[in-house]
């Protein structure tokens, strides 16, 4: 019987297939996949954009424009996608918030390379300020800094500014003024906007630097002190506006009355003090500078070593013996940890150690006892029996119903016990006692046993 001959059928290779296709079927095949794959016509414009430099007979600037435009589009209906369904729900998952702004990204980078025509940007204006208009889904912030990134010319910047002004209010008004003054250079239309909002120290603020720019010191001056009378919240750069001008010039009544309105407002008046205080060192009027020193103490409400330190480094022997004893007294009312500091300066030893063994109860300016360790750690050569009882019962209190947190909080202070029995009292005998009958206590601890067995 004749053995069969049974021949291997041709593997199929799609690589030397694709290669074979003349240019039509390519066409009819690279149709047929973005009818039935839309999301492969991303890919197609990524790969004409990557070959733009390798083929530049087939792939013009005005090409390079048209695919951009498309790309800008499609990246924008990939990160709609997600902030629409953010907008309706106030928020989502954060993989997702991570995909949108990787396509917010890609967008950012389009423009940057600046090749985008001002109809597909005017175009996006209006997709995304519908998106953005809800204000319901925390891409504000990135949506905004495109809205300004893909401005260039007069005729898009003149497009924003009408779609923030299609729904009015102050921070969208903030933003058509920033446009009319730094984009379209719009002075009149700036001015008139802003002149309707005055109400802020800052609103206040931005119209003096608008004249300052300008080189009207008249007006802006004039607009400086109109804010410090009658803006709202904050009002630091104007009155440090102010105080360059007429300190430059030596005026001493001028800035005196600043320093008084400040007062008067309750406002800024420790940062004015303190700068009438510098005024007068620098002059040397030294009864001017003291007077003004004292006063800028009243309005200390942090750093109160520090402010301590400075009236005790300016004021001559006899005034700072007058004056002292209240300011200190002060200090222990306000800041309990300061005054403690200060104590330790002194040499006040007895009374820093009576205060960290009985802090006092609810004292403004710290929280928890923890804040006396370092006090301990500067007492610990001078009084190491009660120091070491203070560490102790820091570290024993960590102990029982204790977790790995809290052990290990433990084993922090018994090395601070183990270097005083060691290093101090020279007892190790008393050291390896103690800490045998501790580990003994708590045998069936083996987390804590761990934590401490370095020690």
């Amino acid at each position: 019987m004749a053995e069969e001959n049974h021949t291997q059928p041709e593997i199929f290779s799609l690589h030397e297939r694709l290669r074979s296709l003349n240019t039509s079927d390519f066409y009819d095949l690279v149709s047929t996949l973005l009818v039935k794959k839309p999301e492969l016509h991303q890919l197609v414009l990524e790969w004409f954009k990557e070959k733009q430099s390798s083929m530049p007979e087939t792939i013009t600037c005005d090409d390079i424009v048209s695919i951009n435009d498309g790309l800008l589009f499609e990246y924008w209906e990939d990160a709609r996608d997600i902030i629409s369904e953010f907008n309706r729900l106030g928020g989502g998952p954060e993989e997702d918030e991570e995909e949108a702004y990787e396509y917010l990204d890609q967008i950012l980078k389009l423009i940057t390379e600046g090749e985008l025509s001002t109809s597909s940007k005017l175009e996006f204006l209006d997709e995304a300020f519908e998106e953005y208009n809800v204000h319901n889904s925390g891409f504000e912030d990135g949506l905004m800094e495109i809205f300004f990134e893909i401005c260039k010319t007069k005729e898009e910047w003149e497009y924003l500014v009408k779609k923030l002004d299609e729904h009015p209010s102050k921070w969208r008004k903030e933003r058509i003024m920033r446009i009319q003054k730094e984009y379209l250079h719009d002075d009149e239309a700036y001015l008139q906007e802003r002149m309707q909002i005055l109400s802020y120290g800052m609103d206040y603020w931005d119209l003096v630097k608008f004249y300052s720019e300008k080189g009207n010191l008249e007006k802006a001056l004039e607009t400086a002190e109109e804010g410090i009378l009658k803006g709202e919240g904050r009002l630091t750069e104007l009155f440090e506006f102010l105080w360059e001008h007429f300190s430059k010039k030596g005026d001493t009544a001028n800035l005196e009355r600043l320093v008084q309105t400040a007062l008067s407002r309750s406002t800024e008046e420790k940062n004015m003090l303190d700068r009438l205080f510098e005024y007068y060192r620098s002059k040397g009027d030294y009864e001017s500078a003291k007077a003004a020193l004292l006063k800028s103490f009243e309005f200390t409400r942090q750093k109160y070593y520090a402010e301590y330190n400075r009236l005790k480094g300016f004021f001559k022997g006899p005034d700072w013996k007058s004056v002292e004893p209240e300011i200190f007294d002060k200090i222990k009312e306000e800041d309990f940890h300061d005054y403690l500091l200060i104590c330790l300066d002194k040499g006040m030893k007895d009374t820093v150690l009576k205060s960290i063994l009985n802090p006092p109860k609810s004292r403004f300016g710290y929280s928890t006892e923890d804040n006396f360790d370092k006090f301990a750690d500067e007492l610990n050569k001078d009084f190491p029996e009660k120091i070491l009882e203070y560490y102790w019962q820091k570290a024993y209190r960590n102990i029982p119903n204790g977790t790995r947190k809290t052990y290990g909080i433990a084993a922090r202070y018994l090395g601070k016990v183990k270097d005083i029995y060691l290093d101090v009292l020279n007892d190790e005998a008393g050291w390896t006692k103690r800490f045998s009958d501790l580990k003994s206590e708590f045998k069936k601890r083996p987390a804590f046993l761990e934590e401490v067995s370095d020690l």
